[in-house]
């Protein structure tokens, strides 16, 4: 085996390894709602008793109505007075911020390979480089955009009020196919076994063939909804303006068609539901203008706790271990314990919430309307005393020993390849 050869292999490997490090950030939020599920469930704990690590305001006349995404201790965010920010998470500081003139963001962005997809207020749809902002390309949609984008693949889905499902593609924004209806889309399409569910105001859910854009089905719905779909098991969960909550199945057994597992409707509280769920194989959380937030099993729908509030509940709940993250349209986030809603911690900022908290790192980011982001977690004085501080232990034990595999996995890997080359008979492989 020559030199070059070795130096070809080695560089290989130390490539494969640093791939496969890379791609182990499990903590990140790089969509609106976590995945591309939808099912607002984190990766990371909290801990007891979270405290104000750091604020960070959008500046004079802006305000936040778009949720952040986190990838690789960044968050990224837009206000609704047309500038995208970037923020180191570890501190709040600004990493950088763009200014796109006449024009405002009022949905989440999606991050994947050092990119950003976001659109605009003005329907137009943008990629920008994470590491300053720069506009890689730009095209126009029919309508203004109010919900985060999907990834799948080589391409970038987004909705938009004219009712078109847009997929393009991450090289250009160049569009490869579109679907239509007669209302607008307001949700971000979660995808999961090849489609796409899609809520739309015109009181249906559509189920599209990511590959082609044609609808594979449809189920009726009470209502018009601009909520995302949460996917879990076959199933998918949102409520609707008319106040019911569904849980329809999509996955086909036997040929049969997707439909309604179970619904509910609160007797006393019938009011519109504007938030996405949040839903683990245990329960599905919600809330709705009926100041309520709901936990039921997502098998059968049984009630099991809800929580009355004092205001409306806009923002969408995340699941994080044994505790649920939800705020209020009057500026309250509550920390409630998964298994039975009791109220864990609570914390009034003021403002409004109606964009939606990202976990990431055992830290809470939730923006507000009156454009402040914050950011809760454990200090350092707490960390190493309190419930948190063990899981983050755990969490870089893990760390140390994948880390330790990857090089275990390496050198295997070179020695075999460096027996191979001095095998003249040896196969290709």
């Amino acid at each position: 085996m020559n030199r070059h050869s070795k130096f070809f292999i080695s560089t290989v490997v130390v490539v494969a390894i640093v791939g496969m490090a890379n791609n182990c950030r499990a903590d990140d939020w790089p969509f609106v709602r976590g995945n591309l599920f939808g099912s607002g469930v984190a990766q990371s704990s909290l801990p007891d008793n979270p405290e104000l690590l750091w604020k960070y305001s959008a500046g004079k006349d802006a305000g936040f109505d778009a949720t952040p995404v986190v990838a690789n201790g960044v968050v990224y965010i837009g206000d609704n007075a047309g500038t995208f920010h970037a923020l180191k998470l570890a501190n709040g500081t600004e990493a950088w911020k763009k200014t796109f003139s006449d024009t405002g963001f009022g949905a989440g962005a999606a991050v994947e390979a050092g990119k950003i997809y976001v659109g605009d207020m003005n329907g137009v749809i943008y990629c920008l480089a994470t590491e300053d902002g720069r506009e890689i390309w730009n095209q126009k949609l029919e309508g203004e955009v109010y919900a985060g984008p999907s990834l799948n693949g080589d391409d970038v889905l987004f909705t938009c009020e004219a009712g078109t499902l847009s997929c393009r593609n991450k090289r250009d924004g160049a569009e490869r196919w579109k679907f239509h209806i007669e209302a607008p889309l307001r949700c971000t399409p979660t995808i999961a076994g090849g489609l796409a569910a899609l809520a739309g105001c015109d009181s249906r859910l559509y189920l599209i063939d990511v590959k082609n854009g044609k609808q594979t089905d449809s189920v009726a719905i009470d209502a018009p909804t601009g909520s995302t779909p949460a996917m879990q098991n076959g199933r998918v969960f949102f409520g609707t303006e008319g106040g019911t909550f569904y849980a329809i199945k999509i996955t086909s057994t036997n040929g049969k068609k997707p439909a309604v597992a179970w619904s509910y409707r609160d007797p006393q509280r019938n009011q519109p539901i504007r938030a996405a769920a949040a839903v683990n194989d245990q329960v599905v959380v919600y809330g709705g203008q009926s100041k309520i937030i709901y936990g039921r099993d997502p098998k059968t729908g049984e009630e099991k706790w809800k929580r009355t509030t004092r205001a409306r509940i806009e923002s969408s709940p995340v699941i994080a271990g044994n505790r649920v993250v939800a705020a209020t349209a009057a500026g309250k986030i509550y920390l409630l314990d998964t298994a039975t809603g009791e109220v864990k911690w609570e914390h009034d900022v003021g403002g409004s919430f109606t964009a939606s908290p990202a976990v990431v790192d055992n830290k809470i980011l939730l923006a507000n309307t009156d454009g402040t982001l914050y950011c809760f977690g454990a200090k350092d004085s707490q960390r190493k005393i309190n419930h948190g501080d063990t899981e983050g232990t755990e969490r870089k034990i893990k760390i140390g020993i994948r880390k330790s595999l990857y090089r275990q996995i390496a050198v295997l890997i070179l020695r075999f390849a460096m027996n191979s080359f001095s095998v003249r008979s040896v196969s290709p492989w």
